[in-house]
């Protein structure tokens, strides 16, 4: 099997002022030897047809005199399908590259690979080599290729079914028409460029396991982007939408989670969503407008805007849920949770509609003093019911008992907020008092115990 993969190398000279390069001594003792700060270069899953970030080496001269590179080349040799470019130049190889003394070079190292026939990740191998003063040094290269399937600006006009094999790659943005159903089962990865989003006028319908996730994420792998908000746009449910399920899946580092928008005259749930986590949004985890939600044993933490957003009016049910926001890497401003009956349209009018929301065994939490708003426009009816629940608010105007209101920002709720563990901590109020939901497993599959915890996760003694 030939795999085509293509590395570009730019090396720049690096300049000392200290040095008189006019007098550099260029020595060719076999003795000296260059420094490099890595002996090997190592890329994660790169995707076919997806090119990988830039690494850097640096090439460091220690010797007081000036060492003369005959060659900096890649290990295919002139026929290889590599790529060296230096000083802006395209080139197989270089030639006679000098490095004066006490000085370094920088090259940066990236990789594009073609597809080929292989379900599972496959391992690509190369190295750089430098000729210098009888030696031949050797920086190995290793890269994980990915293939995908690839899909561009698409609307989904048949019902589909999304199978685990290899992954989904969106480098365009898809439309679940009207009427159709597009499933994905369990295991299912689908990652999704810069911009693109999911778009459903439809059903939408994952499959997911407790052993085999849906994952929604975005397209780059790399430790860098692992948990940037608003890399991609999100799943969007259009009015008209129903008979969606949600379920054991996960949507990471986009602008919008779920944006819901499916008014209709009744109260069933155009959407239930279940065992479901959705982090590091921009805009908001789940914005929905006028419409119908089910919503439980669910994680929704760390956005730049909202975690929850119910505007509008509309119903809305949450249970075992856990909504938690920190600036982990951004700030934050107002408080992450909204809560209105009304909204201002662009014509100037003004929407209103009824609002109920009930939260059961639920945490509402995070850094900011206040995390609660609410919107009542006092025209129509505003309701939140809630239940064994715990809530970051000096507000009270809620119904129900048996909740756990504070403004405390000391209070440990959970158990290792920095690497996103929502687990309750030892001392969190969570614990044991969520009552008899009679939900089972929490939001990864685990067993709740006879007196289980409040939120999404249940505490692992």
């Amino acid at each position: 099997m030939i795999y085509r993969i293509i590395f570009t190398v730019v090396i720049l000279t690096g300049i000392s002022a200290s040095c008189q390069y006019g007098e550099e001594i260029i020595s060719s003792q076999p003795g000296l030897e260059l420094q490099y700060s890595e002996d090997t270069i190592s890329f994660d899953t790169v995707f076919t047809i997806s090119g990988s970030i830039t690494k850097r080496l640096m090439i460091l001269n220690p010797n007081n005199n000036a060492i003369q590179i005959d060659r900096i080349y890649l290990g295919g040799g002139t026929q290889s399908e590599y790529s060296i470019i230096v000083a802006g130049d395209e080139k197989p190889e270089v030639n006679g590259q000098l490095i004066y003394g006490e000085d370094s070079l920088l090259v940066l190292v990236r990789v594009s690979i073609d597809p080929n026939d292989d379900q599972l990740p496959f391992i690509v191998r190369d190295s750089i080599l430098f000729s210098y003063n009888e030696r031949l040094d050797h920086i190995k290269l290793r890269s994980w290729g990915q293939n995908a399937r690839y899909i561009g600006d698409q609307v989904i006009s048949e019902d589909q079914i999304w199978t685990s094999e290899i992954p989904y790659f969106l480098t365009g943005s898809i439309v679940v028409d009207s009427l159709k159903t597009l499933t994905i089962r369990e295991g299912v990865r689908v990652y999704v460029s810069n911009q693109a989003s999911i778009f459903v006028k439809g059903s939408l319908v994952t499959e997911g396991s407790s052993d085999g996730r849906v994952v929604f994420r975005n397209e780059r792998l790399e430790d860098d982007y692992e948990n940037i908000p608003g890399q991609w746009g999100g799943i969007f449910f259009l009015e008209g939408s129903r008979d969606n399920r949600i379920d054991f899946t996960d949507i990471r580092n986009s602008q919008y989670g779920l944006r819901i928008g499916t008014p209709d005259p009744d109260t069933i749930p155009d959407v239930i969503i279940r065992n479901t986590r959705i982090e590091n949004t921009s805009i908001g985890g789940i914005v929905a407008f006028t419409s119908d939600l089910w919503v439980e044993n669910s994680l929704i933490d760390i956005s730049a805007g909202y975690t929850l957003a119910n505007l509008a009016g509309g119903n809305y049910h949450y249970i075992h849920c856990t909504f938690a926001n920190y600036a982990l890497g951004f700030s934050r401003l107002g408080p992450s949770v909204i809560f209105s009956n009304n909204l201002l349209l662009d014509d100037n009018t003004l929407l209103d509609e009824p609002l109920h929301v009930e939260f059961l065994h639920s945490i509402l939490w995070g850094d900011l003093k206040e995390e609660i708003l609410i919107e009542d426009g006092g025209n129509t009816d505003f309701l939140i019911q809630t239940g064994n629940s715990i809530f970051k608010t000096s507000l009270t105007n809620f119904k129900g008992g048996s909740s756990y209101i504070s403004t405390d920002t000391d209070y440990m709720i959970f158990k290792d907020i920095k690497n996103y563990d929502y687990m309750p901590d030892t001392l969190a109020p969570a614990i044991d008092h969520a009552g008899m939901s009679g939900m089972k497993f929490d939001l990864f599959g685990q067993a709740r115990d006879s007196i289980p915890d409040i939120g999404a996760i249940e505490f692992l003694k």
